[in-house]
């Protein structure tokens, strides 16, 4: 799919993948939107989205996209398999519902490997074993000194952790996360 992003769309990570036993990839120029607000949640539901009953959770939903819960009130529609676009969403949510711009604002990195829970030890607080840390749990926390959103997911049959960073440390988290995975390489 050929398509001319805005550069607010682009990432200054370029796309790049790191492969290897703990492969990192940037999934920063992928579709994704917020809605938050009071009504937020029912707009969602009468468009179709499948929410997660409570915040810090991200659930499987239509389209092979995911919807993050931050809050009761504040959600992120995570699609994958697609590019970002410039209209987030349709014109149909309420007045009780407000959008929000986390494509342009955060970066999106993927962490996929067997040791993805040893390697974040080394940067985050966050006990993210997976016997501590399930698959759709979601951390408002911090990694490498820097805020950040982990969430846990499978994506197209592989345990991950999705990170989002404010796009300004885009760079700086890549480092990081590169620096902790070389002890398993």
């Amino acid at each position: 799919m050929s398509v001319h992003l805005d550069p607010i769309f682009e990432s200054p990570l370029r796309g790049l993948s790191h492969e290897g036993d703990i492969s990192i990839h940037d999934l920063t120029n992928r579709h994704r939107w917020g809605l938050r607000g009071q009504g937020a949640a029912e707009a969602l539901r009468i468009q179709g989205w499948d929410l997660p009953e409570q915040p810090n959770r991200l659930v499987a939903s239509i389209n092979q996209s995911f919807v993050m819960a931050l809050s009761q009130r504040e959600f992120w529609v995570l699609d994958p398999h697609n590019d970002a676009a410039d209209l987030a969403m349709g014109n149909d949510f309420t007045t009780d519902a407000y959008p929000l711009f986390c494509q342009s604002s955060h970066a999106w990195l993927v962490l996929k490997g067997s040791e993805t829970s040893a390697l974040m030890a080394k940067l985050c607080s966050v006990d993210l074993r997976p016997d501590a840390f399930n698959l759709g749990d979601v951390a408002q926390t911090q990694m490498a000194l820097i805020n950040c959103i982990i969430a846990r997911h499978d994506l197209a049959g592989d345990d991950v952790f999705s990170i989002f960073v404010d796009q300004s440390y885009a760079e700086y988290a890549l480092e990081a996360l590169l620096d902790a995975r070389q002890e398993f390489l």
